[in-house]
């Protein structure tokens, strides 16, 4: 048997043809990241809460107030690794606002066009408003969040959710991927679900902005009045969720067994002692919620929620596939005629 072998030359022009196809491409780089948090009770003024990056990789907003006749609770915050959250809510006389928001530059620094898609997860939450006594003329209260993601200053995915109780009933309103959110009434559950999103085509040598920013919001006027009966209802555990026995602070649970999604869960009917009403939204951080005053149940989310990546897969442009084809030409050719000569 007669063993071919090619001129060193021949193999580095195949070599270098099939990296350039395959060449590897930086990543994203965080540029920018905070968390912010804002908030005022009985109609007082407008207290601005500010965590950003740098020097820290961790940006944290946290602040719970009350007054006695209103309160307010916001917690915003995320991490260079990626959990990241936003919560408001109050009762009462109040407005309160929150966001967290995280930029990167994201270079292709390979020879060729990259094909670049942001792979990233929902963290579960839910937005919902909590009717103390009947609302009366001009009482109400209102919760919402928001997702963006930014190519650039172009927004390439967004989805949106509303929730407003007023004296004439509540209406809900969704915007942009609107398949996040499951629920009827006054409570709309976000679920834990999975996005990819296609960034386009990303040129040799070229660099991007991409930013992802959720913010979330809750506002009402409201007094207490007359107690009010809360009819049965059955609360279903949506994608992502947990719930969680009375066991622990904030309701997730220590030790404690879980019920998993799709389980269905009956509130019976109750009194509600006339109280202030109040609002909550939240993606991350939905702390303690009851069903009902005797069930002892909290909603709670599972804790692995990762911000995301950006994947990279080379786009061939036609001078790379001559360059490939003519190389791998070029060694059949040596091949051929060495059979010949042999």
């Amino acid at each position: 048997m007669t063993r071919h072998t090619f001129h060193p030359l021949l193999r580095q022009t195949a070599v270098a043809a099939t990296l350039a196809l395959l060449g590897s491409a930086a990543l994203a780089q965080v540029s920018a990241m905070d968390a912010t948090g804002a908030f005022s009770m009985d109609g007082g003024a407008l207290t601005n809460l500010l965590s950003a990056f740098p020097p820290n990789s961790l940006v944290d907003v946290l602040r719970f107030e009350n007054t006695g006749t209103s309160n307010v609770g916001l917690h915003s915050y995320g991490s260079t690794s990626g959990d990241f959250g936003s919560r408001s809510s109050g009762m009462g006389v109040y407005q309160v606002s929150g966001g967290f928001k995280l930029v990167q530059t994201v270079t292709n620094s390979s020879a060729v066009a990259q094909s670049a898609k942001f792979t990233f997860s929902i963290t579960p939450g839910m937005v919902q408003n909590n009717i103390g006594s009947a609302l009366g003329s001009g009482q109400y209260v209102e919760a919402g969040l928001k997702f963006d993601l930014r190519k650039g200053a172009s927004s390439v995915w967004n989805s949106s959710a509303t929730l407003r109780s007023d004296e004439t009933g509540t209406s809900a309103a969704f915007g942009g991927d609107t398949s996040l959110y499951n629920g009827t009434g006054t409570m709309y559950s976000v679920l834990g679900v999975t996005r990819e999103i296609d960034l386009g085509v990303i040129n040799a040598g070229d660099s991007f902005e991409l930013s992802y920013e959720l913010t979330t919001f809750a506002n009402g006027v409201s007094t207490a009045g007359d107690d009010r009966w809360v009819e049965p209802t059955t609360f279903t555990v949506p994608e992502g969720w947990y719930v969680y026995g009375d066991c622990g602070a904030y309701g997730y649970g220590y030790g404690c067994g879980t019920q998993p999604p799709g389980t269905v869960i009956n509130v019976p009917g109750y009194w509600v002692q006339g109280t202030v009403s109040g609002s909550h939204a939240s993606s991350g951080d939905p702390f303690d919620i009851r069903f009902g005053p005797d069930d002892k149940f909290y909603a709670s989310v599972s804790p692995n929620a990762a911000f995301g990546s950006v994947s990279l897969q080379p786009v061939p442009e036609p001078a790379s596939y001559a360059l490939l084809l003519s190389g791998l030409g070029v060694l059949g050719w040596a091949a051929r005629r060495r059979r010949k000569t042999i």
